[in-house]
């Protein structure tokens, strides 16, 4: 059993050695444990080490897998960011700013594909394709009013947004208009398509009625 903590062994190595490859190894995974802003792959800090070194490693990454952050690493990775490895703590802070900024295009991307997704299957519902496939007054009697609204959704800047709407109104546009499912929202495969004030809103149904008329599409289909 080792009289000092993994964490202060590998410390005592790399002060003994310094500006070597094993040193730098140890630092970068001691520095990894330490905070998890400055994530080196195991295989780059164990890559270059001996059998002694990556004893030293094994029992750094035990230790930190059975008892988490502990003072030990605390002060260690505190002496190495500061003081001795200031460099490796910049390059490690880099290199997360660096996953951030591609997660963040991903996410960007992603955002863009969906909501170019979204407009065009609006787009194809408000210019009347696939519009009218529920007859109105089914479609009345799917909607869920309480105290004289509905509750509905639509998509703008990226986003869904929730709003309430006047029963009255989406009743009239129903009507009006037509509608039929939706099924951009991912809450929902089946909500009401219901144009108002130049937007399409996301409306729920009651699952009983939709399934209802549903079964009656299918039994129509297989007649």
């Amino acid at each position: 059993m080792n009289a000092i903590s993994p964490y202060d062994e590998a410390l005592l190595i790399i002060r003994q050695n310094p500006g070597t490859g094993g040193a730098g190894g140890l630092a970068k995974l001691l520095l990894s444990l330490y905070n998890d802003q400055c994530g080196f792959s195991f295989a780059e800090c164990a890559g270059g080490l001996d059998q002694r070194l990556t004893g030293v490693a094994l029992r750094m990454v035990q230790d930190y897998a059975a008892r988490g952050e502990t003072e030990d690493l605390r002060s260690a990775g505190k002496i190495l960011a500061e003081d001795l490895y200031p460099g490796l703590w910049e390059m490690g802070v880099a290199m997360r700013d660096a996953r951030e900024a591609v997660r963040q295009r991903w996410k960007r991307e992603e955002l863009e594909r969906e909501s170019a997704k979204i407009a065009e299957a609006e787009k194809a519902f408000l210019s009347g394709v696939g519009r009218r496939t529920v007859p109105s007054a089914i479609a009345e009697e799917m909607i869920m009013p309480e105290n004289g609204t509905v509750s509905a959704y639509y998509y703008l800047a990226g986003d869904w947004h929730n709003k309430e709407l006047p029963l009255e109104r989406v009743s009239a546009s129903i009507r009006e208009n037509g509608t039929g499912f939706m099924n951009c929202d991912p809450e929902s495969g089946y909500m009401l398509g219901v144009p108002l004030d130049g937007r399409l809103y996301y409306v729920q149904t009651d699952y009983d009625v939709r399934e209802r008329y549903l079964d009656e599409i299918k039994s129509q289909k297989q007649n």
